[in-house]
């Protein structure tokens, strides 16, 4: 019920700062730069607990088949799981990395005078 609630609250907090930002056009650009860096760290930091709760539902699954016996720990369907798991971690550091590097970035001066 608590994660509920927080996913409603969250919805809330983004519903009113979007409708605040609406109203007041002049100041939004402003705070839009300055909250910039903070959003793109919340939308990577979400990412990336997306991409570790996929790694755990991965290594559970996998956890559980092999203590029932079901699944050998070097079969096919293991070396699937395992390899399923690199790539996403390495997708999901690739995917980190272009965002965060400097090369498509645009000074912070320059938003500011582009926004106006």
């Amino acid at each position: 019920m608590r994660a509920w609630s927080l996913i409603f609250f969250s919805l809330l907090v983004q519903w009113l700062m979007g409708f605040l930002s609406f109203w007041h056009r002049g100041e939004a650009r402003t705070i839009r730069v300055r909250i910039l860096p903070w959003h793109v760290f919340l939308g990577l930091y979400t990412y990336g607990l997306a991409v570790v709760t996929a790694e755990t539902g991965l290594l559970e699954k996998l956890t559980f088949l092999q203590t029932k016996g079901n699944v050998l720990k070097h079969s096919t369907e293991s070396m699937v799981v395992n390899c399923l798991g690199i790539g996403l971690a390495l997708l999901c550091g690739i995917v980190i990395l272009a965002a965060v590097s400097p090369k498509h970035q645009t000074p912070l001066a320059a938003k500011i005078i582009h926004s106006k």
